[in-house]
């Protein structure tokens, strides 16, 4: 692996108008090795001068004692899992040693030295952390970062994961503005490089060119626009006649095209001999002159990179042991003025390396093959499912590809396309390309020959479209998986993938027709079916009758998430989003995400954004559920997954339907059952029933609530296979007991109690209990009430648990507890008014009327005088701040505004925020006027 393209730079250079910004980087490069650390990510133009600061500091910083690691990001490198963690820490694996087991064996495996599990992320980034603080012992470190957009993605994620903060380890890197790579870089600090101004840009000009002549000079000047590169390279792109103004000045291309021929005849000037050995530089992609010596004879290495500095293209460091392109577009320039035919002849010399890295060796004779070779396509097989271990499960999808297109057998050809088709469905996100990776696997002759690969992967093309149905695709594939069983030579892991693509159709399918024949498949699997797939058989296929044996199993899987790979993690939320186990799966799911969105794993970024939208509707986090519904929703529809695109539509129209909107949440719920009926897809059709349903109480149709919400699950029945059904219980019987059927309730409560749904989940005891509690006699339902809300971590659940207190003040009020009625009514509006749910803190507001509440605030009574403070608080939340912005501009804490607000509705007589503005001007004064000591009572 390479330390980077890197020029140290040179001393007597002079940088033109850069005093300003050399202090900064100076500054940064001093407290960073003064226990400061952190990290500055510069940014600017192509060709501003960014490399050459990172020079001037990575010089800086040798000088003052501190040790300076490199790396850069290559365009040919960006499918080599960590390769830029590798430039990095190499200077640095001799530490490996004192290391804990887990953090050297974390790197061992991520760096391709040992075989083993692939780390997670996290585990990579904690064990990087602990190998630079360990080197840092000794002296200060930086690292220097070069052209950072082309790192590769695991590199990229565990640099900006790194904590640095007070340490002796600082971080700098450069990137061009057009990568917008400054956004999630994880820099604690940006220093954008401007051009040049007109002075600086004169000076270097003549400086470089002192015998220009004015015209032409300010022709150059005019084109260059202040950037560095440009002034530099664009006067050598003029032959003697135009330099010396005796010939016109071409019609010049843009920028960068033009900078790309200027730096293509640079190279091209070179000796052939001079081009082979940078183009062997350029595919070996590490800058280790050693690799370079073993393959050409000493003297033609010397003479080639003294040929190659002289014309500036390259730098060496002092040991002369690493080379170091001067400009990233250098690079390309070398691989566009080579041939086909050298391009492949450099492969071929690279993979002869004796001491050569295996993953590279195959991917150079890959690209040095021009027909079908087996060989080849089988060590690139080897290579896919060994990324595939390491949960690279992109550089997989590149493998299996390739090695599909070097297939001479149609059979290899066809199965090794169908590899890449299915992990391109399951997780990377090639969705749109999936039908080109299909077509190469259609068989030519009989069609039981179709292998199983190419048949998983086409049932999960048909699902996740939306092109086909769920009974097309399951038939499709269980009739393949039954094949496979009966034949020896099914590999085992395809078998599985295939069983596990079987159970989530059948999960969207929810019907007993469908969980039978994958049951017995399942049972035929030898040697048994791994944990994750049993526990989303019981856990997320039937959760109501299978879930409880496998919970504490379940729990144990969860648990150890931060070592799984990202499909683990997925899986595992899945078979916990409707047992109550989101929350302890948010960490991994959260961290999986913030990965994903650096585009490697698409499918399973969209399923952890649906598994937290849905965490986050439980929890009350409904800001957060609107951001994460809205950018699944767009990720699922730009990649064609229309399937997962309509879970994202029911979180938005559940939403909706609870805030009030009940018109939206309708239409969604329309276009979701038009996407589902066709397609038989139960589980959707259930979904849109919720929506109904929730959309018809908050209109107060409780009729028609309850007949939607029974369309899906009869009061007294809990159906199998039918998991959403879990999610309908509060509005089932809130809507039968609303509609006057209390029977109906009471059987639908006396079922939960007989499946034990309580012992499921802490939000499945509440609502279960709270059930009781609605439908217990008078003399039973305040010990019922309680029972429920003093249950554990009930306030995890806050819409359920408002709810809970709306009806529980509501049978409160009408058995005259009217004080305690009170108590539960407002602390049920307040979270109602909080969560912005107005159709529940509409009723609650009715009951509070109900009892009498404003009668009782008409006295002026000493509980109607605001305090300073608590007029205050009113004043600016009439404004329209939040609780947040109140808290920092009166410095008290969020939680301590809202007790403030709680206390001063009812003395105002008002019961949201939205009355405090006309409530404090029906006092004579306006909403910002200062505070009176004495606010009258309310009619």
């Amino acid at each position: 692996m390479r330390t980077g393209v890197i020029s140290p730079a040179d001393p007597r250079q002079m940088l033109y108008g850069r005093d300003r910004d050399l202090a900064v980087i100076a500054a940064f490069v001093d407290g960073a090795a003064d226990k400061g650390g952190g990290s500055l990510l510069i940014t600017g133009d192509a060709g501003v001068g960014k490399s050459a600061l990172l020079h001037a500091a990575a010089a800086r910083a040798v000088d003052g004692g501190v040790r300076v690691l490199r790396a850069a990001g290559a365009e040919f490198e960006g499918d080599l899992r960590f390769a830029g963690l590798h430039q990095i820490l190499h200077p640095l694996l001799d530490g490996l040693a004192d290391l804990s087991d887990q953090h050297r064996n974390a790197l061992t495996v991520a760096l391709g030295f040992a075989s083993g599990q692939a780390p997670a992320q996290h585990a990579v980034t904690g064990a990087t952390m602990a190998l630079l603080r360990h080197a840092s012992q000794a002296r200060p470190l930086l690292l220097a970062i070069d052209d950072l957009p082309w790192l590769d993605r695991g590199s990229a994620t565990v640099l900006r994961s790194l904590d640095l903060a007070a340490t002796r380890i600082g971080m700098l890197a450069v990137t061009r503005n057009d990568h917008g790579a400054h956004r999630g870089s994880g820099a604690t600090r940006v220093h954008e490089l401007a051009p040049l101004d007109d002075q600086s840009a004169a000076a270097l000009l003549t400086d470089r060119f002192p015998a220009l002549p004015p015209e032409v000079r300010r022709r150059l000047l005019a084109e260059a626009l202040g950037n560095p590169l440009t002034l530099q390279e664009l006067p050598a792109a003029l032959d003697a006649a135009q330099r010396s103004g005796s010939a016109p000045l071409p019609h010049v291309l843009p920028l960068s095209r033009r900078l790309q021929a200027v730096f293509a005849s640079r190279v091209a000037e070179l000796p052939p001999a001079g081009r082979h050995l940078l183009l062997l530089a350029v595919l070996d992609g590490t800058g280790d002159l050693s690799a370079l010596r073993s393959l050409l004879p000493d003297h033609v290495v010397t003479e080639a990179l003294r040929d190659a500095q002289e014309t500036g293209l390259i730098d060496v460091d002092r040991a002369k042991t690493r080379l170091y392109f001067r400009h990233p577009l250098i690079r390309s320039a070398v691989v566009e003025l080579s041939t086909a035919g050298e391009q492949r002849r450099a492969h071929e010399a690279l993979a002869r390396r004796p001491d050569g890295d295996e993953d590279r060796r195959t991917w150079h004779l890959a690209h040095a093959a021009v027909e079908p070779d087996e060989q080849v396509a089988e060590l690139l097989e080897q290579l896919a499912r060994r990324a595939r271990g390491r949960g690279d499960v992109a550089g997989a999808v590149a493998a299996f590809t390739r090695a599909a297109a070097l297939s001479p057998g149609r059979r290899d050809r066809s199965r090794r396309a169908a590899a890449a088709a299915y992990f391109g469905t399951d997780a990377t996100g090639n969705l749109l390309d999936v039908p080109r990776l299909l077509e190469a696997c259609r068989p030519t002759h009989d069609a039981d020959e179709t292998s199983l690969t190419t048949v998983l992967a086409a049932a999960h093309h048909l699902m996740l479209s939306g092109i086909g149905d769920v009974d097309s695709a399951y038939r499709l594939l269980i009739k393949a998986v039954d094949t496979g069983l009966s034949r020896v030579d099914t590999p085992h892991d395809v078998l599985q993938e295939g069983l596990y693509t079987l159970a989530w159709i059948s999960f969207f399918g929810a019907r007993a027709e469908l969980r039978e024949p994958l049951e017995r498949a399942v049972t035929r699997l030898t040697p048994r079916a791994p944990e994750s797939l049993a526990l989303l058989m019981s856990c997320l296929g039937d959760p109501v009758h299978a879930s409880l044996p496998d919970l504490r199993r379940l729990d144990d899987a969860v648990g150890g998430l931060s070592a799984a790979d990202p499909v683990e993690v997925i899986r595992m939320g899945m078979a916990g989003q409707y047992v109550g186990r989101l929350k302890t799966c948010r960490p991994a799911l959260q961290r999986l995400l913030e990965e994903g969105r650096e585009g490697e794993h698409v499918t399973l970024t969209i399923h952890a954004m649906n598994l937290l939208s849905r965490h986050c509707y439980e929890s009350g986090e409904w800001d957060q559920l609107t951001h994460l519904s809205g950018e699944g929703l767009r990720l699922s529809r730009r990649h064609g997954y229309h399937l997962l695109a309509q879970t994202f539509l029911h979180h938005q129209a559940l939403l909706a339907a609870t805030c009030g909107d009940t018109a939206r949440a309708e239409d969604l719920a329309d276009e979701i059952t038009r996407f589902a009926a066709p397609r038989r897809i139960q589980l959707l059709l259930t979904l849109a029933a919720e929506i109904r349903t929730r959309a018809a109480l908050g209109r107060g149709e409780y009729e028609a609530a309850f007949l939607q919400a029974t369309s899906v699950s009869p009061a007294g029945v809990l159906p199998h296979f039918q998991a959403p059904t879990l999610w309908l219980i509060p509005d089932l019987v809130e809507s039968a007991l609303l509609s006057g059927r209390h029977t109906e309730a009471e059987a639908h409560v006396a079922a939960l109690r007989r499946a034990q749904v309580p012992a499921i989940s802490d939000r499945l005891a509440l609502v279960t209990h709270g059930a009781a509690a609605m439908t217990a006699d008078d003399d039973r339902f305040v010990a019922q009430f309680e029972r429920a809300l003093a249950l554990p971590g009930a306030d995890t659940w806050p819409f359920d648990l408002a709810r809970i207190r709306l009806f529980y003040g509501e049978r409160l009020r009408r058995a005259k507890a009217t004080q305690t009625a009170r108590e539960q009514l407002n602390a049920a509006l307040t979270t109602f008014t909080q969560l912005g749910a107005s159709p529940w803190a509409d009723r609650a507001r009715s009951e509070l009327r109900a009892s009498g509440l404003a009668a009782v605030q008409a006295g002026a009574s000493p509980d109607t005088r605001l305090s300073p403070q608590q007029y205050e608080i009113a004043r600016l939340a009439a404004a329209g701040m939040t609780n947040k912005q109140i808290g920092q501009r009166l410095h008290l804490s969020p939680r301590t505004v809202g007790s403030h607000l709680y206390q001063v509705f009812p003395k105002l007589g008002i019961t949201s925020r939205a009355a405090l503005r006309d409530a404090l001007q029906e006092d004579g004064r306006p909403a910002d006027a200062g505070p009176k000591g004495t606010v009258p009572a309310q009619p």
